[in-house]
């Protein structure tokens, strides 16, 4: 198995039992206004294991070297991958684990939206877009965009950092 299938693997793996949790602690039901900075956990996750994964991507070529494309490149497969598996297995959570996620998600923005000012027919629209938008297929779909592009940030960003030349073209420069 390749480098960026497996930190794919492990960054899926992460954030499906960081989904499980959250479900098991109440932050994807009744406590979901409570579990705000939980939800941030998952965008930790991704730039931990992209890191990673671009780093041992690097460690693992023949003369420790990394280029900043092929560092971009790792991390934005490391996501691609995570987000496939990510969305099957979001199927699976909101479909049979979690099915009345969207219900307990338009609660929780009709409240916040109301002690805002917001009115029936503006909550009425609001909930419409939720129930289409956070329907068990539609995060299916969305959620290897999701990864790919917060992986393609992280990657942009820590390639920077851990690219390294190649000995031989240290010595020429």
């Amino acid at each position: 198995m390749s480098t960026t299938m497996t930190y794919g693997l492990i960054l899926a793996l992460v954030n499906i039992v960081h989904s499980l949790v959250g479900y098991f602690l109440g932050f994807q039901t009744e406590k979901m206004a409570d579990g705000q900075w939980f939800n941030a956990l998952v965008y930790l996750s991704i730039t931990i294991v992209v890191c990673l994964g671009i780093r041992a991507v690097r460690e693992d070529s023949d003369n420790k070297s990394l280029s900043y494309g092929r560092g971009v490149g790792s991390g934005v497969l490391i996501s691609l991958y995570a987000g496939i598996i990510g969305a099957v297995y979001a199927l699976i959570h909101f479909k049979f684990v979690n099915p009345n996620f969207t219900d307990y998600l338009i609660e929780y923005v009709r409240s916040v939206q109301s002690a805002k000012g917001a009115s029936d027919t503006q909550l009425d629209q609001m909930e419409k877009g939720m129930r289409f938008m956070y329907g068990p297929v539609m995060l299916t779909i969305i959620t290897p965009f999701f990864y790919t592009f917060i992986g393609l940030i992280v990657s942009l960003i820590a390639s920077a950092v851990l690219k390294r030349a190649a000995p031989d073209e240290v010595k020429a420069a």
